[in-house]
């Protein structure tokens, strides 16, 4: 499986704005053709070009961000329904970590990889949920 390269927020704005003021310098010149036209359109078309130059070698700010690595789930009581309730994050980037909140304890277990097929509270040995394939 190939991963997809991730594009900061600032990058895809300043792309985006690059692309804006290419579009616009170009239908202003194409509009009229005038003296006045062509000398706002130009340094509007030409700070366009720069932007998309500085858009497309602007560092990948998101994958520099430490924030996924230190993420964890706040600790919190659910109410119970008459049946045990859970709530359950798994990260999508590697390495691929799983918490389960148990609603009644409030407690957090990390897993090693995706949402195991049944699970049981080490806290207060409740059992949260078995696969229906068995």
């Amino acid at each position: 499986m190939v991963s997809k390269p991730r594009v900061s927020n600032r990058q895809l704005n300043t792309i985006i704005s690059a692309w804006l003021c290419i579009a616009i310098g170009s239908g202003l010149i194409l509009s009229d053709g005038s003296t006045f036209s062509i000398g706002l359109s130009a340094p509007l078309s030409i700070g366009g070009v720069i932007l998309l130059i500085v858009g497309i070698a602007m560092g990948n700010d998101a994958e520099k961000s430490p924030l996924h690595e230190e993420w964890e789930p706040s600790a919190m009581e659910l109410r119970d329904a008459g049946r045990p309730m859970f709530r359950i994050d798994t990260t999508l980037d590697k390495p691929i970590r799983t918490s389960i909140l148990c609603g009644r304890c409030a407690e957090i277990t990390w897993i090693e990889g995706r949402k195991p097929k049944t699970f049981t509270c080490p806290f207060c040995g409740v059992d949260l949920w078995k696969s229906e394939e068995e």
